[in-house]
């Protein structure tokens, strides 16, 4: 029985670790990638006081990031409406970067981790970032990493920022409507934060 009472539900659960997966991975040794935490805190400090003074354009009404910082919020962007399209246009990026300010430390670095493998993938192949490519080259690399093995980093990546996306987008009325939803049973939008 789990002592662990956490919600295992919505889309940032693919990137979650349980206690026992945390305990079997510090065990193996593969733990040694602790010593990379000082690195992630500093960017989770950078990002949070990067966005302090976002608070009053949020009041104005424009849209703010509040983890990500402006170059993996762009690839998130990017990725998520290539992975399912009509994500950007469903603020999917945003409500994904707003969870991430509540999750763990350890979920927030998986994701971060996730967008890395992104951009290694594009910066091997091209040279550039992620958010740079071309729609066809964008979409050979996706191609390349959904077809890889399972056990691969980038193609772990790959499924669970698609898992994260898809469950984002097909809760929204947009991705609802793709689905088939008449109108006829009430929708109420997510509650927005801030």
């Amino acid at each position: 029985m789990s002592n662990d009472v956490r919600d295992e539900s919505g889309p940032l659960r693919h990137f979650r670790i349980g206690r026992r997966a945390v305990l079997q991975t510090l065990a193996t040794g593969v733990g040694a990638a602790v010593v990379a935490i000082p690195a992630a805190a500093a960017h989770v400090h950078h990002a949070a006081a990067a966005t302090a003074p976002a608070d009053a354009a949020t009041a104005a009404g424009a849209s703010t990031r509040v983890f990500l910082d402006e170059h993996a919020f762009d690839t998130l962007a990017a990725l998520s409406d290539q992975i399912v399209p009509g994500s950007r246009a469903a603020k999917v990026p945003e409500f994904l970067d707003r969870l991430l300010a509540v999750e763990s430390t350890d979920t927030q670095k998986r994701f971060t981790q996730s967008l890395g493998a992104f951009e290694r993938e594009a910066r091997d192949a091209h040279g550039k970032p992620w958010k740079a490519l071309t729609a066809e080259q964008a979409t050979a690399l996706l191609t390349k990493i959904s077809t890889q093995p399972s056990s691969e980093a980038s193609r772990e990546a790959f499924d669970a920022l698609k898992r994260a996306t898809a469950d984002a987008y097909y809760s929204t009325e947009a991705g609802m409507l793709e689905l088939g939803w008449d109108r006829n049973v009430a929708y109420a939008p997510p509650p927005t934060c801030g």
